[in-house]
């Protein structure tokens, strides 16, 4: 997902300064994708630039002022057309736990069975922390506003459902290998 959308999705709901951005964003997606500040403010410069976004200054008492964004008509063209464009490209498999593999060394069955074990921990507290929250989610009275939030949360639980059953595939291919001596790595 762009930044550059997100950040435009939130503000044709109403203009907002940068924190209420990143709270905005963190409600809806947080429990799927840091976003950081210095990503917000170099992205809203960017739109501004674009002419996608405009800014003004607000006062604040004893506080520098505060600059407020709100979406252009060009801006909620540009986000309109993106809404309306399917995603061509299917979820990239870019995932850190793949790069491990690719470099473990084949022949240590062990190591890569324990590190599918730990993985798979990891993805059943992922699945359980997202139940909880999706439950969390359920007895808020602005439910209907984080529809949409709930759909991702079944999105993420069926992906790292999906990586379980990859990683016990993986597991039993694994296990039926039959086992070799682990290589020596050499150093550098």
């Amino acid at each position: 997902m762009s930044v550059k959308y997100a950040l435009l999705g939130i503000l044709s709901e109403r203009e907002r300064h940068g924190y209420d951005l990143k709270d905005a964003f963190d409600e809806r997606v947080g429990e799927f994708w840091a976003l950081n500040f210095g990503q917000i403010y170099s992205t809203l410069d960017r739109l501004e630039r674009e002419g996608l976004v405009e800014k003004r200054s607000e006062a604040q008492e004893k506080r520098p002022d505060r600059n407020i964004y709100r979406i252009t008509s060009k801006g909620r063209r540009e986000l309109d057309d993106w809404l309306s464009r399917p995603v061509v490209r299917p979820r990239a498999l870019r995932d850190e736990l793949f790069i491990k593999l690719l470099f473990h060394d084949p022949d240590d069955r062990e190591a890569l069975l324990d590190l599918i074990q730990k993985q798979k921990h990891v993805y059943m507290a992922h699945m359980q922390a997202l139940t909880r929250r999706k439950f969390e989610l359920s007895k808020r009275s602005d439910r209907a506003e984080l529809f949409v939030t709930e759909f991702l949360m079944d999105a993420a639980l069926f992906h790292a459902e999906a990586d379980l059953k990859w990683l016990g595939q993986t597991e039993q291919k694994l296990a039926a290998r039959p086992a070799r001596r682990a290589r020596r790595r050499s150093g550098g």
